[in-house]
């Protein structure tokens, strides 16, 4: 999760990954804070679900592409929805490449 930061625009917050650090147009020392919030917050969110994720995936309760929503929604109730941008990234198989 390092390399995603937080763009922000007057009211807008988009999360996105950077390809290049060194191309980066905006304050490199926030975004890089960012950077770190982020991949702290979901080492975080990963460790207190970590058991219980492990379980669902034993169980086969977890579909493919599926992760991201049971690791937001339905195991730590972080996210009531999808966000827009996510559901974007989704194919119309409704696979997002994620294991």
């Amino acid at each position: 999760m390092q390399d995603y930061t937080l763009k922000i625009d007057t009211n807008t917050y988009e999360w996105f990954k950077v390809d290049s650090w060194d191309n980066l147009t905006t304050n490199k020392q926030e975004a890089r804070a960012y950077s770190k919030d982020i991949s702290s917050y979901c080492g975080r969110l990963l460790e207190e679900t970590e058991d219980e994720l492990a379980e669902l995936i034993k169980k086969g309760s977890v579909k493919v592409g599926g992760v991201s929503k049971v690791l937001c929604q339905d195991l730590s109730k972080h996210c009531s929805q999808m966000s827009v941008s996510y559901a974007a990234e989704v194919d119309e198989d409704g696979h997002d490449g994620e294991l």
